[in-house]
Order: C-alpha cells, then sequence, then structure tokens
C-alpha cells in the first residue's frame, strides 16, 4: 500500500471533539476518522496558507468541476455543476432544506434507526417528527413500505429525509429499494432529500447507488468530509436540479449564514476530488480489515453480540439484545469500566436501545484493544 493507515496523529489535547477524553479512554463513537489526512489535501492547505491572506472566499468553477469529476469517474453519474450549491455542512443545510421548504407542524419522515442528527433538525423547527421503523430481517434492514405510506397519509408529511448509504446501519440501498420509496413520495408530494455523506466508504467489490440515478427531482447533499475526514472545514454540496428550488435555497443558504466558504475548503476540496482516489481505495481495504477483525473477534470470543453486515460507512451497528443493558447504561458502564467510548444506540430511534456503534476507522491496533476492552466489560455479564 502507497500509504500507512497504521500511522495515526496524536489528536489529543488539540482541541478534538473526538480525542480530548481521558488519558486511558479510547474514543470509537463519533464518526471521526484518525487516519493521517490524504497528503495532497496538507499540501494544497499549506500552500494557500502560505498566501498570507485568509479574507472572504467563494467557490469557483474548479470546486464544483471536482465534485462532477469525482461523481462521474467513481459513480457513473453524471451532475451538472449548475445544479449544485454550496453549504457549509450536509446537517446545516438539512436544517435550512426543512425550514424553506416545509411549514411548522408538518410531518417530515425518517427511517429509524437512523443518524440523530436529523431528530434535531426537525424538532428544532418545530416540525412534526414522523418515524416508520425498519425491519431488520435475516442480517438486513428493509423498508416497510405500506407503513411508509400510512406515515405520510396520516400525519401530513410534506418532506422525507433519507440516509444513503445507511447510518448506523452501514447498509447500501439498492436501486429498487430507493425507486420504490421515491415513488410513494412522489405519488403524496413529499420531498425526498438524501444524504449521501457515507456514500463513498464502502467495501472493496461493492458500489453505492445515488439516489440521482431515480430521479433528477430528489435534493442530494454531498460532502468530503467523511471519506477525507474534512469535518473541521464545513464544506457541502447540495445539487438542487429544479431551478425554482435551487434559486431559493440558494438564497436561504445566504441568509442563514452557511452559504459561504472558508478560505481552506477550496483547495482541500479540488485536492480531494482530483487526486484522491487511490487513497480512498486503499482507505477502503484497511477498513475492511478492521471490520473482518470485529466480525471475526466477535464470533470467536463475544457469541452473543451479532455484527450487522452492513458494507458502507465505518460504523460497525452491534446487536447487544442479549444483555437486554439500555444502551446508555451500556455505554456508561464500559467507559467507566474499560474507557472505551462507543455510541449508545437509542441516540439512533425507539427501536435501537439495545445496539451499539463503534468507529472503526482508526488503526487495527486500537480495534483489537477496543475489541480486548469489550470483553473484559462483557466477561462479567453472561448469563
Amino acid at each position: 500500500m502507497a500509504y500507512n493507515f497504521d500511522l495515526l496523529s496524536n489528536r489529543r489535547n488539540t482541541n478534538s471533539l473526538k480525542w480530548d477524553v481521558k488519558e486511558n479512554e479510547l474514543p470509537m463513537w463519533v464518526a471521526d476518522m484518525d487516519f493521517l489526512v490524504f497528503p495532497e489535501i496538507t499540501k494544497a492547505i499549506i500552500e494557500a496558507a502560505n498566501r498570507g491572506s485568509y479574507g472572504y472566499s467563494y467557490p469557483t468553477q474548479s470546486f464544483f468541476n471536482a465534485y462532477h469529476r469525482w461523481w462521474l469517474t467513481r459513480h457513473d453519474i453524471d451532475i451538472s455543476t449548475n445544479d449544485m450549491v454550496y453549504v457549509s455542512g450536509v446537517v446545516s443545510s438539512l436544517d435550512s432544506l426543512i425550514r424553506n421548504l416545509t411549514n411548522e407542524k408538518d410531518g417530515v419522515l425518517l427511517l429509524s434507526p437512523i443518524y440523530s442528527g436529523f431528530y434535531s433538525v426537525i424538532k428544532n423547527n418545530n416540525r412534526t417528527l414522523v418515524t416508520s421503523n425498519l425491519i431488520n430481517q435475516n442480517d438486513d434492514w428493509l423498508i416497510d413500505y405500506e407503513d411508509v405510506e400510512n406515515k405520510i397519509t396520516a400525519n401530513n408529511v410534506k418532506a422525507m429525509i433519507f440516509c444513503n448509504p445507511h447510518n448506523p446501519t452501514g447498509k447500501i440501498w439498492s436501486l429498487e429499494e430507493i425507486k420504490k420509496i421515491y415513488e410513494i413520495c412522489k405519488r403524496h408530494n413529499v420531498i425526498f432529500i438524501s444524504d449521501e455523506i457515507h456514500c463513498d466508504i464502502v467495501d472493496p467489490g461493492y458500489k453505492y447507488v445515488p439516489a440521482l440515478k431515480v430521479s433528477d427531482n430528489i435534493i442530494t447533499c454531498l460532502a468530503p468530509s467523511k471519506v477525507f475526514n474534512l469535518a473541521g472545514l464545513q464544506s457541502a454540496i447540495c445539487v438542487i436540479k429544479n431551478k425554482d428550488i435551487r434559486e431559493k435555497m440558494q438564497e436561504a443558504f445566504y441568509h442563514d449564514d452557511i452559504g459561504e466558504p472558508n478560505y481552506f475548503v477550496e483547495p482541500a476540496t479540488v485536492a480531494a476530488y482530483n487526486l484522491g482516489d487511490n487513497w480512498v481505495d486503499e482507505l477502503n481495504a484497511y477498513l475492511l480489515k478492521n471490520k473482518n477483525y470485529v466480525k471475526e473477534y466477535i464470533a470467536k470470543y463475544l457469541p452473543h453480540l451479532k455484527v450487522v453486515s452492513g458494507h458502507a460507512t465505518y460504523l460497525m451497528w452491534i446487536d447487544t439484545s442479549y444483555y437486554q443493558i439500555p444502551s446508555e447504561i451500556f455505554k456508561e458502564e464500559l467507559r467507566n469500566k474499560t474507557g472505551l467510548y462507543l455510541h449508545a444506540g437509542s441516540h439512533y430511534g425507539d427501536n435501537s436501545d439495545l445496539y451499539m456503534r463503534i468507529n472503526i476507522a482508526t488503526s487495527l491496533e486500537n480495534v483489537k484493544d477496543a475489541m480486548h476492552r469489550l470483553s473484559l466489560y462483557l466477561k462479567n455479564k453472561e448469563k
């Protein structure tokens, strides 16, 4: 491999949300990778910094061209740069989209379990949260289409936020699944918004399906922040084909103060999407090695746990139902007794309280340490 993913930067005492923890703690909760950033991104940022002036900036055509090139070459979809709108982050864009395209008390649909930030977007804008539970069947998570349609008609649902690939289960939605749920939304005039921030993190041999392959009417949120670990730069785009909605949201993003990039966004994004193909391929190969270690360790030493076989994201969804420990208690006890810091499943929906989410985007050494700590915690929990 050309890149060394065993080599991590020391992020303790660096104002890191993830790593400013106690010295003995191993944080594997928030979706933030520990690997060194793709070197060409660092080089581009340093070159920009050396100019010595960091005033107001705007995204140039090169910024949008980099997005176009990446999705065309890696995902076989031709997204016009004219349909792209810069925004400072996916969650902030969802917040603005919901606030500007729906009215207070309107229903907004989620498929549970799902990323916790989506719940906040709905509740903070005084919209009505409507959930349809995914069906856990034969190590897969399936959409209950009948329930979705019933929830839409019964709750004045005006928008749906979709997660593609899915966080926390790691599921890669098929073209047929996306098409079927989109058709339900279309039938009831529900705005379909797809968050695709994890789309480039997939197991070798698998591919995610862009929702835009189903319809041009799907608003899609894209960003380099997960796959290249650039969340701190706060940069994303929305792809909005509808001209009237696109112009409305362009104005709304500016009004919400999320429509202008910081100085380092463009050089970092251009370097990532124009030069980062091989780095991402090697990243995904390394992540698969970590995933396989977790699966094999749990199967051998912790057989009462069940690992969901998702093929996307660097997040693993673990069924802890055998132990019947509420996830918040599981999280706190595990952290206090071993220092391993995971994310409680209860954050992702009412049907997730007996699950834990672990982020394996770190060194294999840390993954091995995490499994050892998990074993220490569970050895006294056996029935």
